[in-house]
């Protein structure tokens, strides 16, 4: 037969039980706007009945509250941070795409640009038709010459800063990447702290599940819970970015950003980092399951459409050179050739050297040989023989790099066309043209004229020989001669005494007369100047304004279309936000329900105390038992 106070000690139990039921539900109203807040719920069962050995069998005991459980759902979890990963690598993309999109378009009537420079360049040209000795003309004509160079300057400058911005903003992902790996670390060891005996830390769980919601959309992020068998134990819970560890339970590994002292092409800032992690591991960079801001970032600093410098190897052990032959296309075209000049990297099969400097020479049936000069105290330590061999990262985008490499295949060839025919003609002093287009060389201080291009029967130009680096002893009076190699969108200028005189444009197909003077009407090779604007051989493109159009193009629709999946990858993670939150977040209108049952339940409670009160006190008083 059951105590005589049995039935107060279930009412006690159910007291308590939805007691839980209150605080829970109040917690649930207080976390209403807090962001990765979990709904929370009780799981209740009924105690374990008690046998007495009577004949109506067991008795219940009443009811108990088991466990607070998070309503989280780790599949939409998951599901959120995919999408969130690809929402922070096109976020990236579209903004400074947008950025490269302004730098490089190229029609704008207020503030002018190169499509504008280029125009205004060959109207000009045209003008001197009506007065080819007209000093105002000639002068004008230079000036847009100039304005030409500076735009393209502009683009390659701002492409630059923007580079460098890219890179410090991979050193800041890097820090906060490594701050949630603390946190996470940390959070984890003060779950499994308070959950060794099988309880859950609800809470603690919400927020290191916040904090890898945000983490993903740096990087793609994989979870991996073990829970220890029996449920009582420590968790094991590993985090993982880049196919290696970030989190193991309590312990995190940093990743450092260093300064590796290399370039990948040849107009790349100082300073570019790479990463490592702590325990001396390399850290993929370009790896495809990065994901994120990160990947998006180092696609941007490194993107060069997947375009390197490419050959065959050989070197033996112990040697500070590498010959490189039998090279790929853009080896073979001085106009393309995107090789850092110094500080490079080749790649020999799994071999990587660093080299200071290179030369380019070509036989007489036009193969060319490359010949790299290591650094000093770098040696060869496997010898090659017709190894493939490479030059930079193939990164499979049109980055800062790529864009770059356009400005000067743009400024390198039209140079060289214009110059050939500036060079073929006389001034108003019916001397010999000289170069328009030319360098400057800020470390030498020098203004770079151009070596002559040996070209082929259609006027190409088919082999190139010179030395990466410009050896200081050849500059003479501030000024040396060099390759095309070495004009780039970042330093070209017109030639100082040109833009101090416009007698010196070679208008003119006739040197002077035997009485020394010139034939200053003579405008001959003028219209070989201004044949170069509809020239469509001189670009794979076509003519000049075609390869700018091309290129504004281009970057359009890189832009607009990383613009649309940003979009895109927004509302994804938007729409699986929403269904998360339909499960796991936390609804006003049903916690408001869940109150009034929980005042009604417990109000039943106490209905029952009451009712159990008179009956013992009847019993105990009103009989004298």
């Amino acid at each position: 037969m059951p105590s005589t106070f049995f039935g107060l000690n279930i009412v006690r139990t159910g007291m308590s039980t939805y007691n839980v039921w209150l605080n829970t539900t109040a917690h649930n109203i207080s976390n209403v706007k807090t962001v990765g807040y979990t709904r929370q719920t009780v799981n209740q069962a009924a105690g374990k009945p008690i046998s007495f050995g009577t004949r109506y069998g067991m008795v219940g005991s009443g009811t108990e509250a088991i466990s607070i459980d998070s309503e989280r759902d780790v599949y939409y979890d998951a599901k959120y941070r995919l999408s969130n990963t690809d929402y922070g690598k096109y976020e990236t993309f579209a903004y400074y795409m947008d950025s490269i999109e302004k730098s490089l378009y190229v029609k704008d009537s207020e503030t002018g640009g190169l499509t504008n420079a280029l125009d205004n360049f060959f109207q000009s040209i045209k003008d001197l038709t009506t007065g080819a000795s007209d000093t105002t003309k000639r002068t004008k004509t230079i000036g847009d010459a100039d304005m030409l160079t500076h735009y393209v300057k502009q683009a390659a400058n701002d492409l630059q800063t923007m580079q460098k911005d890219v890179n410090d903003q991979i050193a800041k992902t890097v820090d906060r990447i490594n701050s949630y790996g603390q946190e996470i670390a940390s959070l984890t060891k003060q779950i499994n702290t308070l959950e060794i005996y099988g309880t859950k830390a609800n809470d603690l769980r919400d927020q290191r599940a916040k904090l890898l919601d945000e983490l993903s959309e740096l990087v793609d992020v994989q979870v991996m819970e073990k829970v220890p068998a029996g449920g009582e134990g420590l968790t094991q819970y590993i985090v993982s970015i880049g196919g290696a560890k970030l989190v193991d339970t309590n312990d995190h590994y940093t990743i450092s950003y260093e300064v590796n002292g290399v370039k990948h092409s040849q107009n790349d800032i100082d300073k570019l980092y790479d990463l490592r992690w702590s325990n001396g591991q390399d850290f993929d960079v370009h790896g495809e399951g990065l994901g994120g801001k990160l990947q998006a970032l180092f696609q941007l600093r490194d993107g060069n459409n997947g375009e390197v410098f490419s050959g065959k190897a050989t070197a033996a052990a112990g040697d500070d050179k590498i010959v490189i032959t039998d090279v790929n296309d853009m080896g073979k075209s001085i106009m393309k050739l995107d090789l850092p000049a110094t500080d490079g990297v080749i790649a020999v099969g799994t071999a990587r050297y660093q080299y200071k400097s290179f030369d380019v020479s070509v036989d007489a049936n036009g193969n060319y040989t490359y010949t790299f000069n290591l650094k000093d105290g770098v040696k060869v330590g496997t010898a090659a023989a017709g190894q493939d061999a490479r030059v930079g990262e193939e990164v499979d985008y049109r980055g800062i790099p790529y864009y770059m490499s356009q400005l000067n295949e743009f400024i390198r060839t039209f140079s060289y066309q214009f110059n050939e025919v500036q060079c073929g003609g006389y001034d108003l002093n019916g001397d010999k043209g000289k170069q328009m287009f030319v360098g400057k060389d800020g470390v030498l201080n020098a203004d770079m004229n151009f070596d002559k291009i040996p070209v082929n029967a259609e006027g190409k130009p088919v082999g190139f020989t010179f030395s990466s680096v410009i050896d200081p002893s050849t500059v003479s009076d501030g000024k040396v001669t060099t390759s095309y190699y070495c004009l780039t969108a970042l330093n070209s200028t017109i030639d100082a005494d040109i833009l101090k005189d416009g007698k010196l444009l070679a208008l003119s197909d006739q040197p002077k007369n035997p009485d020394g003077t010139a034939e200053v009407e003579n405008s001959e090779n003028l219209k070989k100047m201004s044949a170069l604007e509809n020239d469509k051989t001189m670009f794979r493109q076509g003519q000049p304004g075609s390869f700018l159009k091309v290129l504004t193009a281009t970057v359009g629709v890189d832009s607009q279309k990383v613009i649309t999946a940003s979009k895109n990858a927004e509302n994804i993670k938007n729409s699986v936000d929403n269904r998360r939150l339909s499960k796991a977040g936390v609804d006003e209108d049903e916690e408001a329900q869940n109150l009034i049952m929980c005042q009604n339940l417990l109000n039943y409670q106490y209905k029952v105390l009451s009712v159990m009160n008179e009956v013992l006190d009847k019993l105990i008083n009103g009989t004298a038992v």
